[in-house]
């Protein structure tokens, strides 16, 4: 099995069959490695739906306002969408299998995912969402900010 399936299999305990046996699992205070995994799962799941938002309101603004061939543009944005993807999957698979020793590596990898999925969404927004003026078309989006740390030596 590649890193890349490893992870989205694991993650997709928080897929919808999964989601009943555990919609009683509090993302706010984690305990066990598998509610771990869920939690990560949910919140990758979130960001997807995020990304996707914001990319068919920068279609939606592109045909409104494009000059010319808004749908030729549009291919171009979805190919690179396309590129990232594949991107994403190789790059997070990456870490997947840094950590393939560790219970940690589902979570290392949603971590990576979770990333990439904030950076390409706040792209998004940059370049399709935000008039020369600086007017928005949706709110600006968090960036990716790294959370995990290496505790101190004493």
């Amino acid at each position: 099995m590649t890193a890349v399936a490893a992870l989205f299999g694991a993650l997709l305990v928080g897929s919808a069959p999964a989601q009943d046996e555990w919609a009683d699992v509090d993302c706010t205070s984690p305990g066990s490695t598998i509610e771990q995994n869920v939690c990560a799962g949910r919140e990758v799941e979130t960001l997807e739906r995020e990304l996707r938002r914001y990319t068919d309101a920068a279609y939606a603004v592109l045909r409104d306002e494009e000059d010319g061939e808004p749908e030729a543009l549009i291919a171009e944005i979805a190919e690179s969408e396309r590129l990232w993807k594949a991107y994403a999957d190789s790059a997070c698979g990456a870490v997947y299998t840094h950590w393939v020793s560790g219970s940690i590596r589902n979570v290392m990898a949603a971590s990576c995912r979770m990333e990439l999925i904030k950076e390409r969404t706040h792209y998004i927004w940059r370049e399709y969402l935000v008039s020369m003026e600086g007017t928005a078309q949706l709110p600006e989006p968090p960036r990716s900010e790294y959370k995990f740390t290496v505790p101190a030596s004493e």
